[in-house]
């Protein structure tokens, strides 16, 4: 069992590689002479040795530097590969990522090194460089601290490499295979994102955005679909899944607010949330404003004017989109099949077809589990008896 779990762990060591090619960026030699100031194994390959050039700086996955300070003189990070962290004493960390660059100041205390499940690579150079200078190593960064690092709990590869193994086999080998025909990487993350929330998985949520952003989808795709889950939703499930959203894009450098998408003003959002729910079911929704019991006639104003007039009227996503992703918060929560079966219909009526939503399930299958997903398909097998009489 030992042995099935250390080669389960070396593939995925393999696997967290993550876009670090060392034919591009060369691994080089077991950094042995600093060794002692390392946690994990890293490497050096001087650029221009000959020269002073810079120095490429490969570390394994979790593999960071000791506290340390470079007295003066300025060293200057380059991340060229994979993901990794600068930790500046009594700053925010930097999430580096390739093209992050860091000039640290002399006399500043710091580590940096890889993230949790990633391999990382920085080219390293000295600037600004006085008489006298020299560096000094302090600490280790301990486990406790470095997990402490946004998103840093061990890695589940790292805990978990057997289940992660054929978690990972499935879901994003069998059962994207199964669904590529139907479903491009772009719409597929957008699904992820919506089913995550509706499942409020926002542990998931937090690993898969990354890759979201990575396979194309916007920040404002991105933003759009977590403002419309609130109608879904409720704020109480939603700011979560808003602060963690804001953390990553802070991460990535992507500055915060995001331009507006907003098309309506107080004034016209209920004519425009009506035109929206027109769009998405028909004309029979012209005047559902109007109707229902008076003591809860407010609520399908509401439905107008805030559901639809705030969250529909949006751009970054077209009406396609919205219902697509009003289904995956449905299915994914349970316990909405009356609304599930409603906006079955409404995605019918904005080009997404019987075969596409089954694929869309299909895919959501190892993020909200069996029994939500044949109660989702139950309800579009009803939708189509209905829609055959």
């Amino acid at each position: 069992m030992v042995c099935l779990l250390l080669a389960a762990a070396n593939i995925n060591a393999q696997v967290m590689q993550e876009n670090v090619d060392f034919n591009v960026w060369p691994k080089g030699e077991l950094n042995t002479a600093f060794a002692k100031y390392f946690i994990g194994n890293s490497y050096l390959a001087p650029l221009d040795a000959e020269n002073g050039g810079p120095v490429n700086v490969t570390f394994e996955p979790r593999c960071r530097n000791n506290w340390h300070i470079h007295h003066k003189s300025v060293q200057v990070l380059i991340c060229v590969s994979g993901r990794g962290w600068y930790v500046e004493q009594g700053k925010e960390p930097v999430a580096m990522r390739p093209g992050t660059v860091v000039a640290i100041p002399a006399e500043a205390k710091h580590w940096h090194g890889a993230a949790r499940d990633s391999w990382f690579q920085h080219l390293t150079y000295m600037t600004k460089v006085e008489e006298g200078s020299s560096t000094e190593w302090l600490e280790p960064v301990g486990d406790e601290e470095y997990d402490r690092l946004p998103g840093g709990e061990p890695a589940l590869a790292t805990t978990d490499p057997e289940f992660m193994e054929r978690f990972d086999a499935f879901a994003f080998g069998e059962v994207s295979e199964q669904v590529k025909d139907r479903l491009d990487e772009h719409t597929r993350h957008i699904c992820y994102l919506a089913t995550l929330l509706g499942c409020q998985g926002i542990d998931a949520y937090r690993d898969l955005l990354p890759a979201a952003l990575d396979k194309g989808v916007t920040p404002v795709e991105v933003k759009e679909i977590v403002y419309q889950a609130t109608a879904y939703l409720g704020m109480g499930r939603v700011r979560p899944f808003l602060d963690v959203t804001n953390s990553l894009f802070g991460q990535r450098g992507i500055a915060l607010p995001l331009p507006s998408q907003a098309q309506t003003t107080m004034e016209n959002r209920r004519e425009a949330g009506t035109q929206a729910q027109v769009g998405c079911f028909g004309e029979g929704m012209r005047d559902f404003w109007k109707n229902g019991p008076d003591d809860s006639r407010h609520i399908n104003r509401w439905l107008a004017d805030n559901c639809f007039g705030d969250y529909y009227t949006r751009t970054g996503l077209d009406l396609r989109l919205r219902e697509l992703i009003t289904f995956c918060f449905l299915a994914a929560q349970g316990g909405c099949e009356p609304q599930l079966k409603g906006h079955i219909a409404g995605n019918y009526h904005v080009g997404n077809d019987k075969d596409f939503l089954i694929a869309v399930l299909s895919s959501n299958i190892p993020f909200i589990g069996y029994p939500r997903t044949l109660n989702a398909l139950n309800c579009i097998r009803e939708v189509e008896a209905t829609n055959a009489k």
